[in-house]
């Protein structure tokens, strides 16, 4: 039996199912198992069946319930009441768009139960959903509180999963629709770290940081946030982090959205047609007014909506989705019609999310989309929901329940309303769960006032680093075309007919990385030269958009020369995988050097499914995510936090290495008559053998300043798979 990430789009695998029996409830897929007994609602099991590990160290009731000041259990007076199967949920309004790489069904298939109980003394119905979907080791898992009684109850705090665990508790990954941190660089491999997830001695509680403060009149129901825990099945940071991108495809299919944008820079209406016209000419899908366009996404104006409304209605029958930028979090904030300034903590002011202010402008950013017919908004914030301390116009207390209502107002709320308009969301903070399509992929913006051939290194980095813990479509990059932040001609790309050479050379590692970015400018292009470079390498980008915006193989990182940093010191690559098509493929080479280079190359296949392996093999030694170092201008990019065994965190600088097991040494390689069909360009195949470890074994050789694309497709039946 393969790993279930190679189980791709069927999920045949691994069907999920449920029983009772004697007051204890079992779900199963054959890759984990957990049991709860109905009576406390205590897990007494949760196994990793793919490694044959237990996570729970004893049993516990997986829920508690702060009300009216007091904390509860499911042992503290809950009766078990009900049991029954229901439906899995579709959490977010999905509308699937041509650019999508989503394979299978949303919601996921599984299997679904609620468990219902009933405090007599306190008035209060509490079920707890579970669900476990078929084909991969993801267990959802929410609690709701209902008020049955007469009285009015506020319920202080909700947690959403309580396990006591055991020494294998590094084989468990916990995420959630909750987040109030913002995150360039990536997911940790444990989100222990993070202000919903708590490690404390033994015991990990899935909860809101700070209390949630929510009054219920009688018939009221409130939900936790939703956890969601991914049992691992392999060793190794890069694998691990492959499950979690598999999971994300699947339980968020909108973050496959690999829609191919630009960022224009006008709020003139000639501006947007003529943006449209070279969208159009050089296949790019969307056009977003960004920042600095001078778009106000604010205005109740019904001549200024009516002027983008014809605008984006001219860009809709190009087929071209529209879209338009605007600021939610804004430092340095005065009041607003008498709207309180938010201090947070002292550093700076900005706005709070959860005021009349905040709902109104809600309200101004809808009706815009409403009413120009608008695709995409691209949202600058909210950025973490920062503490605040209140006041009569805000729709929360203090500080300490101002986070959830932020973000219950400003992202779940907001979000799914979006989400049901079909709305495409650009957002830097990760809310993938609640809607949000795409983020950073991480990089400093003050990086792109730097000379071009630095930023082709810089965005290289970018690219290898950032899709660790991203699917490619769910980050985004960054091109200047224009001046931004500065450093004047040397810095932009355009005009292309001068920086043909470096144009090209971005688009191609954009192409390759399956990372859209940012391409920012006053228009799409400027000249017959950088018309013709933009059409070829979008052509390329579609026809490999599924396995572009498939697994991300790191295996060659780009490494910066101390003494030139605009240039390597050997080949690097960017691959990316399926296990599943014609295409099972894309890997492309560069050799940013001023020497020709040839190397001997080890080419990593496992993902592509051809392999044979059940498991993936130890991966190669670069495969850290901290192994190579970002570029750092100005103030030093945010360090990743890792959660130890014993529960104290550690912060590790970008240049520290990520502690992770110990990578062996890869056996002696066997021949196994499987092979691979590797062709430069899609032409001119050739056969290659996939070896025992399975990895392939090719000779480059590049000249200076160049680089050179490769597609994989498998060898079936004596003959080349198309």
């Amino acid at each position: 039996m393969s790993h279930w990430v190679l189980d791709g789009k069927d999920q045949k695998n691994h069907q999920a199912c449920c029983s009772m029996s004697k007051g204890k409830l079992t779900l199963a897929n054959g890759l984990v198992r957990r049991e709860i007994l109905t009576d406390g609602c205590r897990t007494v099991s949760f196994c990793n069946l793919q490694r044959e590990e237990e996570l729970v160290d004893a049993p516990h009731s997986d829920f508690w319930v702060s009300v009216n000041g007091k904390k509860y259990s499911g042992e503290d007076g809950f009766e078990f009441a009900e049991f029954k199967a229901v439906p899995c949920l579709e959490r977010v309004p999905f509308q699937k768009t041509a650019t999508m790489t989503v394979e299978g069904p949303y919601p996921p298939p599984g299997k679904a139960v609620e468990v219902r109980y009933l405090h007599r003394a306190l008035q209060l119905q509490l079920t707890v959903r579970y669900e476990l979907y078929d084909g991969m080791p993801v267990l959802m898992k929410q609690v709701s509180v209902k008020n049955v009684g007469r009285e009015s109850v506020t319920v202080d705090t909700i947690a959403a999963d309580v396990l006591q665990i055991t020494q294998h508790r590094d084989m468990l990954f916990v995420d959630s629709d909750y987040d109030s941190t913002t995150d360039f660089l990536g997911l940790e491999l444990s989100k222990y770290a993070k202000n919903y997830a708590r490690y404390q001695y033994d015991m990990l509680e899935v909860a809101p940081a700070y209390r949630m403060n929510v009054k219920l009149e009688k018939g009221e129901e409130v939900h936790s946030i939703t956890a969601y825990e991914l049992l691992f099945g392999t060793d190794y940071y890069e694998h691990r982090l492959i499950e979690v991108k598999g999971m994300y495809r699947r339980i968020a299919p909108w973050c496959t959205d690999n829609v191919l944008f630009f960022h224009l820079i006008s709020n003139s209406t000639a501006a947007i047609r003529k943006a449209v016209d070279q969208c159009a000419e050089v296949g790019l899908e969307m056009v977003i007014q960004s920042f600095g366009s001078g778009v106000n996404m604010e205005s109740g104006n019904e001549r200024y909506l009516n002027r983008i409304r014809a605008a984006y209605d001219y860009g809709h029958q190009k087929g071209i989705r529209m879209g338009a930028y605007t600021l939610a979090y804004v430092k340095n904030y005065r009041p607003v019609r008498g709207d309180e300034a938010l201090n947070h903590d002292g550093s700076h002011i900005c706005r709070c999310l959860a005021t009349d202010w905040s709902r109104q402008y809600i309200q101004n950013v809808t009706r815009f989309i409403d009413q120009t017919g608008a695709d995409a908004v691209e949202i600058d914030g909210p950025y973490g929901m920062m503490l605040c301390s209140g006041g009569k116009t805000h729709c929360h207390e203090d500080f300490t329940d101002s986070q959830y209502h932020q973000w219950k107002e400003a992202v779940v709320d907001w979000y799914q309303a979006l989400k049901a308009r079909g709305v495409y969301i650009n957002a830097p903070d990760w809310h993938f769960l609640n809607g949000s399509n795409r983020s950073g992929v991480g990089y400093e913006e003050i990086a792109f006032s730097e000379r071009r051939e630095e930023q082709l290194i810089t965005s290289r980095i970018y690219y290898y680093k950032g899709t660790f813990s991203k699917n490619p479509s769910q980050g985004w990059g960054f091109l200047p075309l224009n001046v931004y932040h500065g450093g004047g001609k040397d810095a932009m790309f355009f005009p292309t007919e001068q920086n043909r050479f470096a144009f090209d050379w971005a688009l191609a590692q954009i192409t390759a990385s399956g990372v859209w970015p940012t391409i920012r400018g006053k228009k799409v292009y400027d000249s017959e030269t950088g018309k013709q470079i933009m059409a070829k390498w979008i052509s390329v980008f579609k026809k490999y958009r599924r396995v572009l915006n498939g697994i991300t193989v790191h295996f060659l990182p780009p490494r910066i020369d101390t003494g030139n940093p605009e240039r390597t010191t050997c080949i690097d690559a960017i691959m990316n995988q399926l296990p599943y098509g014609d295409v099972r493929g894309f890997v492309m080479f560069f050799n940013q050097t001023d020497e020709a280079r040839t190397e001997d190359i080890t080419l990593p296949l496992y993902y592509t499914g051809l392999t044979g392996l059940a498991q993936p093999p130890a991966p190669f030694a670069q495969t850290k995510n901290c192994d190579v170092s970002y570029p750092v201008y100005g103030e030093e990019i945010a360090p990743l936090v890792i959660r130890a065994r014993n529960g104290q965190s550690r912060t590790y600088t970008t240049d520290e290495k990520v502690a992770d097991k110990a990578i062996p040494p890869l056996p002696p390689a066997a021949p196994t008559g499987r092979q691979i069909v590797i062709s430069e360009m899609d032409e001119n195949p050739q056969l290659f053998e996939i070896d025992s470890n399975g990895n392939a074994a090719m000779r480059i050789t590049l000249p200076a300043m160049s680089y050179r694309w490769y597609v994989l497709r498998p060898y079936e039946n004596g003959e080349e798979k198309r």
